[in-house]
């Protein structure tokens, strides 16, 4: 019996100065013990102009400690040391995975890499005994292509705001709060990297720097807000497009609630199919959001979250329709969330 072979597997290297090197030929990592050291997309371009840092600030809050982060914190930077060599726990055509350590005061962080085959991005896990007082702990991704905007999810939709703040108002407005993903979006031809969170997160953004705020420290009203073992995870995904046409918002859902593979069991294993197609595949532009049920059928709920029209036809023997399944092609508008009947003609 010939084993099968995974799609992208992960192959890993190690260089005499000892840098680690991870690829899957979707996305591919340079690693040693000061960190993340740079990120690669399918085509080999780098992604970041410099480590990818465990950033600490001294932060005393504005007038409601627990919620308001200082303004003026990154004035007020912390030393943020490495504790020892990169610690490799599995290496395989399947899944690598390493792990790293900081000492932050008196705290401690593990930050786990770990890269799978066939998946476009690396996933990151960050375990800290958080212990500091009026303290501000950020993952923070200098950019190796300067950024003109900056998106993130919310909900219902997507704000989409200019990577450098020029007005006083977009000044004001320096941090927003993300449920699943942060995208940086360059120049023509576009490009960029989009960081995939496991739930909302304060995150940031600016011409030369992508931002996700992990912890703080503060003392009122809660005392130990924040205080012990605390997880985190989230992952980096390069991307060639815009984050629309590279479906960043449909990897977000992926990187949260990864589907299940499996075998299916037949009432009649004779007549069990050897293919079986359920739903047709989206575009990349249009997010699935429920797939619920009705008398004339399934009934699929989309959003598209861009800012371009989006089309999509089916193919093959579907039909689909808003009001009926009734026609071979239906036509989103921008940030529209629709319900669409889906029907499979024989």
């Amino acid at each position: 019996v010939t084993p099968l072979q995974p799609r992208h597997p992960v192959t890993v290297t190690q260089a005499a100065s000892g840098i680690w090197t991870m690829s899957n030929s979707l996305v591919s990592l340079d690693c040693s013990e000061e960190g993340l050291l740079q990120l690669r997309d399918a085509a080999g371009s780098d992604q970041l102009s410099g480590p990818l840092r465990i950033a600490r600030y001294a932060d005393r809050g504005e007038f409601w400690d627990a919620w308001d982060i200082a303004a003026d914190y990154r004035t007020h930077p912390l030393e943020v040391r490495p504790l020892g060599e990169v610690q490799m726990l599995e290496a395989g055509p399947l899944v690598c995975h390493l792990a790293l350590r900081f000492q932050v005061g008196q705290s401690t962080v593990r930050l786990d890499l770990r890269l799978r085959a066939d998946c476009p991005w690396l996933e990151l896990i960050a375990a800290v005994d958080w212990r500091q007082c009026h303290e501000l702990l950020r993952i923070e991704l200098p950019l190796a292509t300067p950024a003109v905007r900056v998106a993130a999810d919310t909900s219902g939709g997507v704000v989409e705001r200019p990577a450098r703040a020029v007005t006083p108002r977009e000044q004001a407005r320096w941090e927003v709060a993300a449920i699943s993903w942060v995208a940086s979006q360059s120049v023509a031809p576009g490009g960029g990297v989009a960081v995939l969170l496991d739930g909302p997160q304060g995150v940031s953004g600016t011409p030369d720097q992508l931002g996700v705020s992990l912890l703080r420290g503060p003392t009122w009203p809660d005392p130990s807000a924040d205080r012990g073992l605390q997880r985190s995870r989230l992952a980096l995904m390069p991307f060639a497009h815009t984050w629309s046409r590279s479906a960043v918002p449909q990897a977000a859902i992926a990187f949260r609630e990864p589907g299940w593979h499996g075998p299916v069991a037949w009432s009649d294993q004779a007549s069990a199919p050897g293919l079986e197609s359920w739903l047709p595949p989206l575009p990349a532009e249009l997010c699935p959001v429920a797939l619920l049920s009705s008398d004339a059928g399934p009934l699929l709920r989309v959003l598209n979250p861009g800012a371009c029209r989006c089309r999509w036809r089916p193919g093959g023997s579907w039909r689909v329709g808003r009001q009926s399944a009734d026609g071979d092609t239906v036509e989103l508008a921008p940030g529209e969330l629709a319900e669409l009947h889906l029907a499979q003609s024989s």
